[in-house]
């Protein structure tokens, strides 16, 4: 993605796109917890899983712009049969189904390692490790993205170069600032046993290097590849296998009274909106991996954290100190160093898909899962 510097920074697609995943994280955050609070006050039983499911579910609605896409084509080729025209409405080239499934199981056990988690350590002191997820993704570009081909890339910075570049700065200013928001230190564990901590962190750390290991896994897998109705494509595959497996599983628990949700007291309202914004969110997301660097993705998703925290303070004048004031700041201002000052620019033109020249998940699930059950916990 071209990274024009000599012009104005708010023509830079690429910052808009960044920007984009941040607001809607926080729009699926707000949204997620509104649901579970109102719920909440309707019937004890949470609608975290249900709503997980119904997010997924949305995605498979991301499909349309490639089947109609694929109908114009076929259109015009006439060698082809029904049947033919049919498989290429949901098919594509630059991905099989097989990678739905590999993306999934790492998403899944991110996922399940990151609740689990939450059963020995606070939330608060969760994040806080879970934050590491960018300098996982620093290290993981350094070490398997390969340079661009392209004979205009800048070539690739040796392992110490790139850990001492603007881009490693700001992971490590957003790992500090989330750090300080989170305020780990407030959440007593002296209850707890050694082996629970070391289970709780151990955990965190998993949900931790599955979220880096995803997002690079994506792009080194992928690269520039997919075009936006191709990305559509891709998680609606995601979201099928979702809404069949977790559907049949969730099925099951209700009518057995395993998961004793009342259905009719669900606000559908904002479920059904907290999954249109889950679906643009990881469209977002997905897209943004195609055409910017793992780590720039990560830290955009972490900026979500302050942004979140500033619409609390806004709207349900919830009260913040100064520690999470220094560390809104911090992330704000490792945000805007995740390219290096302008002024300071090495890179004119194309950008290398290697972790060391580019811009670089809440906590979250960011591009694994789902960050409705994230903001829900917290």
């Amino acid at each position: 993605m071209p990274d024009d510097r000599g012009g104005c920074a708010l023509c830079d697609s690429s910052l808009w796109l960044l920007l984009a995943i941040a607001a809607s994280w926080v729009g699926v955050a707000q949204l997620a917890r509104a649901a579970e609070k109102l719920n909440g006050s309707l019937q004890p039983t949470s609608i975290v899983h249900l709503m997980t499911w119904a997010n997924a579910t949305a995605w498979i609605c991301l499909a349309v712009p490639h089947a109609i896409r694929r109908s114009q084509e076929s259109k015009t080729d006439s060698t082809l049969t029904r049947c033919e025209s049919l498989t290429r409405l949901f098919s594509a080239d630059v991905f099989q189904c097989r990678h739905a499934f590999q993306f999934l199981a790492i998403a899944l056990a991110t996922n399940y390692a990151y609740i689990a988690a939450l059963h020995y350590l606070a939330a608060s002191l969760n994040t806080a490790i879970f934050c590491t997820s960018p300098v996982f993704t620093l290290i993981f570009s350094i070490v398997w993205l390969s340079p661009s081909s392209s004979p205009e890339a800048a070539p690739a910075k040796s392992l110490g170069e790139s850990l001492c570049s603007w881009q490693a700065l700001s992971v490590a200013l957003s790992v500090l600032g989330v750090i300080c928001i989170a305020e780990p230190w407030q959440g007593s564990t002296a209850h707890l046993s050694a082996t629970n901590r070391l289970a709780g962190v151990s955990l965190s750390m998993v949900a931790a290097l599955g979220t880096a290991t995803y997002q690079v896994y994506f792009k080194s897998t992928f690269g520039d590849a997919m075009r936006a109705d191709e990305v559509g494509l891709f998680l609606a595959y995601m979201g099928g296998l979702i809404f069949v497996i977790c559907g049949v599983l969730l099925a099951c628990a209700i009518f057995s009274g395993f998961y004793p949700l009342q259905l009719g007291l669900v606000p559908w309202g904002l479920v059904v909106s907290t999954s249109i914004s889950s679906a643009v969110f990881n469209f977002l997301i997905k897209f943004g991996l195609s055409r910017d660097t793992p780590v720039a993705v990560s830290l955009a998703t972490q900026i979500g954290i302050p942004l979140n925290l500033m619409v609390d303070v806004l709207v349900v004048r919830a009260h913040i100190d100064g520690i999470q004031a220094f560390g809104t700041m911090l992330m704000l201002v490792a945000f805007s160093l995740q390219r290096g000052p302008a002024c300071c620019s090495e890179e004119k033109g194309a950008r290398s898909v290697t972790a060391g020249g580019a811009a670089a998940g809440l906590v979250e699930k960011a591009g694994t899962g789902d960050p409705a059950v994230e903001w829900v916990k917290r």
